[in-house]
């Protein structure tokens, strides 16, 4: 994990002796749909994919999670209900994962774990409200334009079916928009 600033080497250390660190192969889920979800994880190297599965059976990818992100159905994993997504990693990965148990252990008693889990997730928060309404009104053309400006590392380490289900379109029509804007180019 990332060191963050204001965190003492023992706080640090008695954060991460709660974690468990896993590798994780390309294609493994980290959790599925129905599933309870019974620990979150904190990416530290890796890339992976957090979608629905739609009633016509085809994916509805909500975000795409990188390094320093935390992973997992907080819903679930709070409440202890049976997941509706999945998270699967796109790429061989490194999570540092922690139990409902050793969470809510560290939330009770560790003043700095609790800062940096809630200021992350105050930021993830943020970012999906910034985000929403531009999902709701712009063109595929335009989702695809702006995930390149702001999110580049997608396009270089996700399958171009994935970022077409990101974006709400067919595979083929994510090639006609990518087409397009070589052109004009």
């Amino acid at each position: 994990m990332r060191s963050a600033p204001g965190i003492t080497a023992e706080q640090e250390e008695q954060i991460l002796g709660c974690f468990k660190h896993v590798h994780m192969k390309s294609k493994d889920y980290f959790l599925r749909e129905g599933e309870i979800c019974k620990q979150i994880g904190y990416v530290h190297k890796g890339c992976f994919s957090y979608y629905r599965l739609l009633d016509n059976g085809k994916k509805s990818i909500i975000e795409f999670d990188f390094e320093d992100w935390w992973i997992g159905d907080l819903e679930s994993f709070l409440n202890r209900q049976p997941s509706a997504t999945f998270f699967q990693a796109l790429e061989d990965a490194e999570v540092f994962c922690i139990s409902r148990i050793n969470f809510e252990k560290m939330m009770s008693n560790n003043e700095a774990f609790r800062y940096l889990f809630n200021l992350k997730t105050q930021t993830a928060y943020l970012k999906s409200l910034e985000r929403l309404p531009k999902v709701k009104s712009e063109t595929a053309e335009e989702k695809y334009m702006r995930m390149l400006k702001e999110y580049p590392q997608i396009i270089q380490r996700v399958p171009h079916y994935d970022v077409a289900a990101y974006l709400g379109i067919t595979a083929e029509s994510l090639s006609r928009i990518r087409n397009k804007i070589a052109k004009s180019k």
